[in-house]
């Protein structure tokens, strides 16, 4: 679902039906229903004067929750493009800029709390051959899968921990030493075997595939995956196979902007969920720390001697 709070505000500011139809429609009625986007694309309501200048305003507002991304520069200009493309009606170049904005929402969030390797891996170019070479994740399951029979649980992934969903490889088949841990210096518990059936040295980093990337990003962010990946499919589904390159404008753009803004919406409600996550293991470790000092205060000022038996 999308943020009701926004969607009321843009609504409560119309000041015309145009306006009010079109916040309901990218809105899927101010967050009350759940839609496809193909399953409302022959509704499109009819734009006004100000459509522009609220899409404008709400693109140049949401961009202050990806200040700091690894991939910023990247997602700005991802968002400027998406909205250039539905201005001459392009559709479909349009939201393949949401779809890469979402991977790269997704691989900024990997890389700032597990390695900034992968970010040495992307600019050597070395992304495509490791993944070619099998170094790859291909669906959310494998991580999970990994996790457990590697550690026997389901850790936090971190920059140790991001090696174990890895490839493991002996001392003869270790092709990228600079992206690999010893397998002594991870928290693994079973013995894993490279391809080749000798007892693995090493985990080399591997390489996940949009659908475990997003997976990935909500187990380290602890937030439901199911709403990112219907909204990447959906979005799919109208870039392959039906092209929509060329639409009326106004149609282009509140399409467009529909899924931007559920985008932008579900990533705010995941930031602020780690968040109080965060906070309450703060408060918790605080208040943890107030009852040791007090069980340490009241020791010393009733102190108790013990006769053990041995």
């Amino acid at each position: 679902m999308c943020d009701k709070e926004v969607a009321k505000i843009l609504f409560d500011n119309c000041k015309i039906d145009e306006c009010r139809k079109a916040v309901k429609f990218f809105t899927d009625d101010l967050c009350q229903t759940k839609r496809q986007t193909l399953d409302i694309i022959d509704n499109v309501p009819k734009g006004w004067s100000g459509l522009y200048k609220m899409v404008r305003t709400f693109m140049r507002e949401s961009k202050s929750v990806f200040k700091g991304f690894a991939f910023e520069d990247e997602i700005d200009a991802l968002i400027d493009n998406g909205y250039m493309n539905a201005l001459k009606g392009n559709l479909h170049s349009a939201e393949e800029s949401n779809r890469f904005l979402m991977e790269r929402i997704f691989l900024s969030i990997l890389v700032e709390n597990t390695t900034r390797d992968y970010e040495e891996i992307l600019r050597s170019r070395l992304w495509h051959k490791m993944v070619d070479s099998g170094y790859t994740i291909l669906h959310f399951g494998e991580v999970v899968g990994r996790l457990k029979k590697a550690t026997g649980g389901k850790p936090p992934l971190n920059e140790e921990t991001i090696y174990i969903i890895g490839r493991p490889v002996c001392r003869k088949h270790l092709e990228y030493p600079q992206f690999s841990k010893h397998i002594e210096d991870l928290p693994i518990q079973e013995r894993l075997k490279c391809r080749c059936g000798k007892e693995a040295d090493y985990m080399t980093l591997a390489m996940p595939k949009v659908s475990a990337l997003i997976g990935i990003g909500c187990y380290i962010l602890g937030y439901p995956s199911e709403r990112f990946e219907n909204i990447y499919s959906n979005i799919s589904r109208i870039i392959h196979p039906y092209g929509l390159v060329r639409m009326e404008k106004n149609r282009a753009v509140l399409l467009w902007f529909r899924d931007y803004f559920m985008i932008v919406s579900e990533l705010k409600k995941a930031i602020q969920l780690k968040g109080n996550k965060e906070r309450e293991k703060v408060e918790e470790k605080e208040r943890g720390d107030e009852k040791t000092k007090s069980k340490k205060k009241k020791g010393k000022s009733n102190p108790k001697k013990r006769n053990r038996k041995r």
